[in-house]
């Protein structure tokens, strides 16, 4: 019986999220390119307007904004 490959994780595009619980929020924009961490997500910091690429495992590990 052959196994399924393990699906890659959905990127919550447009949910807003903070860096860890108490650090600024930011916006997450869509896949970036592939770096050295792994996968990469384009992100915008509401706080100063930079958009940079930030690894989907930081994003998934980060609280919602709610």
């Amino acid at each position: 019986m052959a196994t399924a490959a393990p699906q890659p994780a959905a990127i919550p595009v447009g949910v807003l999220k903070t860096f860890g619980e108490y650090g600024p929020m930011y916006e997450v924009l869509g896949p970036a390119p592939r770096g050295p961490k792994g996968e990469m997500v384009a992100i915008r910091v509401f706080h100063s307007g930079e958009e940079l690429d930030y690894p989907l495992a930081d994003v998934l590990e980060d609280p919602d904004k709610l």
